[in-house]
């Protein structure tokens, strides 16, 4: 028999989740200043109070909005899973990197987009979303330029800043095309990113070469 103190909990899981789900939404459409209580309040169904009980203020909210879509960005994100039977080719390897994060960045694509809100609408007081994203952004920089070294393993002379500069790459070349699925409005044609892996590849992987990369 359920405990009547498993029901009030699981409904404020709930409502938080439905107060994530509809910050996120509203951020996606209007930005961080078109984020209110009053909004999100809208949105959820659920009153302003029920906001400030479970996040305290704005900011909080969307910190913790963005922290939510980055751990479902990091559950699906192929950098972040160990994949069996992986393809000994790196220029494979690379290939089928850029067509699985195309794939799960446009399924669930909230965190680039606010992230991306974040980094351009400057403030004087920085918002605490903001300086959360920097730090994850960095942790993912981090994983990239481990799963580079994997990659690039017996592949020549490279030393720790190539893989340094190709994470800081490969951060760049999926913020771009996260700009133009979402200014084209539809998905990136898989043509596209198997191009941009194969030229990448070709570079990094070029003679095995001892010189750096730049």
């Amino acid at each position: 028999m359920e405990r009547k103190s498993e029901r009030p909990n699981r409904q404020g899981d709930a409502s938080r989740e439905a107060i994530i789900e509809a910050a996120l939404e509203i951020a996606a459409e209007l930005g961080y200043d078109g984020t209110t209580v009053a909004a999100v309040t809208e949105r959820s169904g659920l009153p302003a109070s029920s906001i400030y009980w479970h996040f305290g203020s704005k900011d909080a909210l969307l910190a913790a909005a963005l922290e939510h879509s980055y751990r479902q960005f990091r559950r699906d994100a192929p950098m972040y899973r160990i994949r069996r039977q992986e393809a000994a080719d790196p220029g494979e390897r690379i290939e089928t990197w850029f067509q699985r994060g195309i794939r799960y960045m446009t399924r669930n694509p909230h965190f680039w987009r606010l992230g991306l809100i974040l980094t351009l609408e400057r403030r004087v007081k920085e918002p605490q979303a903001r300086k959360l994203f920097m730090r994850m952004r960095e942790e993912s920089e981090n994983l990239l330029a481990d799963w580079w070294r994997d990659v690039l393993a017996g592949q020549g002379a490279h030393s720790e800043d190539d893989f340094r500069r190709l994470a800081r790459l490969h951060l760049m070349l999926m913020d771009g095309m996260f700009i133009q699925y979402r200014a084209a409005g539809a998905r990136i044609p898989p043509r596209q990113a198997t191009l941009l892996a194969r030229a990448l590849a070709a570079h990094v992987t070029k003679q095995k070469q001892a010189s750096p990369i730049g």
